[in-house]
């Protein structure tokens, strides 16, 4: 496959196996079947380390119901005379669910999850809401704690005087008993993040690796994650102090956030943990605390739930 399709390429089918029925965990199983080849070869070609050829690529799509060029990012339609919509989706709390819907204004949608007004305290939802503030009259909004990083969606009468409100386009009440948790894993060492991703993995965790803060912050705009496992020295003088702060406006101060690094100042790590609540873990050569850290976030992991 042309390399300068390769990133359209992964990102549309995953995009379809969604839309098929191909969950996250089945995919690698799915494409070895289809093309017969073996595991570790079918995982590596969904992680962009194997191309895909044009034969494969043919072979993808009569399976996925779709052409070879929308794959291939050449055209719109995933079916001739079908309009493909992408929705607007979610994933975190071991759920992943798409809205699609011609209420959602492009761009201008983000999915938080959120409490509701009057519902039980254990009781989780999922809002689709306008990304900035919106005034427009509407009996149900979406409105920020700004103490707690909370979102509620509720009767517009309930909020708070002078809280901006964002225009809700649905919401979905969430069971009980949901799982597995996903988590995000930034390290600007690719092998040991995807050291870390493999200890996850073998918990039972869906676990996705970055080495980039800005690739993490793109994604949070539109996936929600369980918990946070993050380096803090990103190279050429950038930390991430901010983007956990951006975490926690966003998801709120009970989100577990693990900082796994050997290169913060103890001031640094210090002020994380106090006014983040971030927890630590000293990363060594020859002692990374991978098992550690896994421990940890079952327990954080069971006492959100």
């Amino acid at each position: 496959m042309i390399d300068d399709f390769k990133t359209q390429f992964l990102s549309r089918l995953t995009q379809m196996m969604d839309l098929r029925g191909v969950t996250e965990r089945e995919r690698s199983g799915w494409l070895r079947d289809l093309l017969g080849i073996d595991t570790s070869s079918a995982g590596r070609k969904m992680k962009g380390f194997i191309a895909f050829n044009l034969e494969e690529v043919s072979k993808v799509a009569k399976a996925l119901n779709c052409t070879s060029d929308y794959l291939l990012a050449l055209s719109e339609e995933s079916i001739s005379g079908e309009q493909h919509l992408p929705g607007i989706a979610f994933q975190g709390l071991g759920l992943q669910t798409t809205l699609v819907c011609d209420r959602l204004p492009d761009n201008e949608v983000t999915v938080m999850p959120a409490r509701m007004v009057g519902a039980p305290e254990n009781s989780e939802y999922i809002a689709w809401i306008s990304r900035e503030p919106n005034w427009q009259p509407t009996l149900i909004a979406a409105w920020q704690d700004p103490a707690q990083f909370v979102w509620w969606i509720g009767p517009v009468q309930d909020i708070p005087a002078d809280t901006p409100r964002h225009c809700v386009y649905a919401y979905l009440a969430l069971g009980p008993g949901i799982g597995p948790y996903r988590i995000a894993v930034l390290d600007d060492r690719a092998e040991t993040a995807e050291l870390m991703q493999s200890y996850l993995e073998q918990a039972g965790y869906i676990a996705d690796t970055f080495t980039r803060t800005e690739a993490l912050r793109n994604v949070l705009v539109q996936r929600r994650y369980d918990a946070f496992v993050l380096d803090w020295s990103m190279g050429r003088g950038e930390t991430t102090e901010a983007l956990m702060q951006e975490i926690r406006r966003r998801n709120g101060s009970a989100i577990p956030i693990i900082l796994m690094t050997g290169e913060a100042s103890e001031a640094d790590t210090e002020r994380a943990i106090e006014l983040l609540g971030v927890r630590y873990f000293q990363k060594t050569v020859r002692t990374p605390p991978f098992r550690l850290v896994v421990a940890q976030l079952k327990k954080d992991l069971r006492e959100l739930s």
